[in-house]
C-alpha cells in the first residue's frame, strides 16, 4: 500500500503528463488554425494592396515576379474567363486554363475564396485566397498562395517552442512536486514517530518543523491529547500511589486495632475461664470479674473513638449547640477518669465559664486529651484556663518535633508511642471537634519533659 507522500507524487505526475499531452494534443490543432489563418490574412492583405495600385501597373508579370522575390508569396493574375495573364512563379504560357479552380470559383460567389490544394504545376501544396477585381471596366481574379511548408514550418517552430516551454514548466512543477513530496513524507514521519511515542506512553510528543499546515494542525492535536493522556497518567500514578498507601495503612489499622483488641480480649477469655472453676476464691473471683469489667470498658472505649471518627469523617455530623458550664464538665471528667485511673491525680484550675458548644463532643474532647496526659505520663495532669486559653498540660514522655506534623492524623501510629491504644484516632477527634466550633488546636512538646495542648474559647463564650 503506498503512504500519502507517495501517492501524492505520483498522482501529481500522472496529473502533469496528462495536462501536457492535453494541453500539446490542444495546442498542435489549435496553432495550426492560428497560423493558417495567419498566412490568410496576410494574402488578403496583400491582395488588398495590390488592387488599389492594379490600374498603374503596365508590366504585370515584372512586379508579381518582384513581389514572389521580396516575399516569397506566389501571384497570379487570373482573366473572367481563366485565362492565367500574370505569374510569378512559371511561365504563363506553359500553364492552364485557371477558371474550374475552387478558389477562382468561389471568388465569383464572396469577397475571398481560399483553398488548400495541390499545386501540379509546382508539385506542392498551396493555400490559395482569390479575390474578383475590377480594372477599368475589366473583371480580374487577383490569386495569392504561399506554400504550406513555410506555414507548417513556421507553425512547427512555434509549437516546439510553447512544448519547451510547457517541459519546463513540467520540469519546475516535478521540482516543487518533489520538494511538496519530501514535506509531506517529513511530516508524517515525524506525526508517524509522535503517534509511536503515545502508544508507548511516551507524552513528550512536540514535533517541531513541521511544514504543511493541515499537519501541524493534526500535529497539534496529538500534542494536546499527550498532554491529557500525560495529565491522566500522573493522576493514575497518583492514585495509584494514594491507594497503595491507604492500602498499607488501612492494613497497618487493621494490624494496630486487632493488636489492640487482643490484649483485653485475650484478658477477658482468661479470666472467665478461670472463673469457671468452682474452688476458686471469692475474693480471687470477684477480683477477676472486676478485671473482665475493666477490659470490656477497653473495648468499648476503642469502639466508641473509631465511631466517633467516621461520623466525624462522613461530615454529615453538626455540632449540637447548648450553654453549660465549663468548670462543671470538666469536674465530671475528673471524676470519671479518676475512677478509671487509680492513684492518679487530675488538677483544674479553671474558673466556672459559660461557654456554648455541642456538650457531648466537648466531653469526648476533653476525655481524650485527658487520657492521653494519663497515659503517657506518671505525674499529675493540668487543667488550666488564662484569658481564654485552655490548655491541658502533662510531664511525660512528650513529642518529638517529626511526631508534631502528624500526630493529629486520623490513624496515624509510631512505633515507639503507641499514642491513642494504637489506634490513632484521639488527636484526630480532638482536632476536628475543635474544628466544627472554628478553633484550632495548638501543641507543645519537647521530648522527656512534657506536652501542652492548648486551644482558644472566647468565640464559645456566651
Amino acid at each position: 500500500m503506498l503512504r500519502l507522500d507517495q501517492l501524492f507524487f505520483r498522482n501529481l505526475i500522472t496529473l502533469f503528463l496528462i495536462t501536457l499531452s492535453i494541453a500539446l494534443l490542444f495546442s498542435y490543432f489549435l496553432l495550426k488554425k492560428i497560423e493558417l489563418y495567419h498566412f490568410e490574412s496576410n494574402l488578403k492583405n496583400m491582395i488588398n494592396v495590390f488592387e488599389l495600385n492594379l490600374k498603374n501597373i503596365k508590366e504585370l508579370d515584372k512586379v508579381v515576379k518582384e513581389i514572389h522575390k521580396k516575399s516569397r508569396v506566389r501571384v497570379t493574375i487570373i482573366d473572367i474567363d481563366g485565362k492565367v495573364l500574370a505569374e510569378s512563379n512559371k511561365d504563363k504560357s506553359t500553364m492552364q486554363n485557371h477558371k474550374n479552380r475552387a478558389e477562382i470559383i468561389g471568388a465569383k460567389d464572396k469577397e475571398f475564396a481560399t483553398a488548400i490544394r495541390y499545386s501540379h504545376t509546382l508539385n506542392r501544396d498551396f493555400m490559395y485566397v482569390a479575390k474578383l477585381v475590377k480594372v477599368e471596366n475589366k473583371e480580374l481574379f487577383i490569386r495569392m498562395a504561399i506554400s504550406i511548408e513555410k506555414i507548417m514550418s513556421d507553425f512547427y517552430t512555434l509549437w516546439i517552442e510553447l512544448t519547451l516551454i510547457f517541459a519546463i514548466s513540467l520540469i519546475v512543477g516535478f521540482f516543487i512536486a518533489y520538494k511538496i513530496n519530501r514535506y509531506i513524507s517529513n511530516d508524517l514521519e515525524k506525526i508517524k514517530t509522535s503517534l509511536e511515542m503515545l502508544l508507548n506512553k511516551n507524552y513528550n510528543s512536540k514535533q517541531n518543523g513541521i511544514k504543511i499546515a493541515e499537519f501541524k494542525s493534526i500535529s497539534k492535536q496529538i500534542e494536546q491529547v499527550s498532554q491529557k493522556l500525560q495529565k491522566r497518567q500522573k493522576q493514575k500514578e497518583k492514585y495509584t500511589k494514594k491507594l497503595k498507601l491507604l492500602t498499607k495503612k488501612q492494613s497497618d489499622i487493621i494490624s494496630a486495632i486487632g493488636h489492640e483488641f487482643k490484649n483485653p480480649i485475650a484478658a477477658i477469655i482468661g479470666y472467665s475461664s478461670s472463673i469457671e472453676d468452682e474452688n476458686l476464691d471469692p475474693k480471687l473471683k470477684r477480683r477477676f470479674v472486676k478485671k473482665i469489667t475493666n477490659n470490656a470498658y477497653k473495648i468499648s472505649d476503642m469502639i466508641d473513638r473509631l465511631s466517633m471518627s467516621i461520623k466525624l469523617e462522613s461530615k454529615n455530623i453538626k455540632p449540637k449547640m447548648s450553654t453549660f458550664d465549663l468548670l462543671k464538665l470538666l469536674k465530671e471528667i475528673k471524676e470519671l477518669l479518676e475512677q478509671k485511673y487509680k492513684n492518679r491525680e487530675i488538677l483544674i484550675d479553671v474558673k466556672p465559664t459559660m461557654i456554648k458548644a455541642d456538650k457531648t463532643m466537648m466531653e469526648n474532647l476533653f476525655i481524650n486529651l485527658i487520657e492521653n496526659a494519663l497515659k503517657y505520663s506518671d505525674e499529675e495532669v493540668l487543667i488550666s484556663m488564662q484569658d481564654s486559653i485552655i490548655k491541658v498540660i502533662d510531664k511525660g514522655i512528650g513529642i518529638s518535633k517529626n511526631e508534631l506534623e502528624n500526630i493529629t492524623k486520623k490513624f496515624y501510629t509510631n512505633d515507639q508511642l503507641t499514642w491513642n491504644n494504637s489506634i490513632g484516632v484521639g488527636l484526630y477527634i480532638v482536632e476536628y471537634i475543635l474544628k466544627l466550633h472554628d478553633i484550632k488546636l495548638k501543641i507543645k512538646s519537647k521530648i522527656s519533659t512534657g506536652s501542652e495542648f492548648s486551644f482558644d474559647i472566647s468565640k464559645l463564650k456566651c
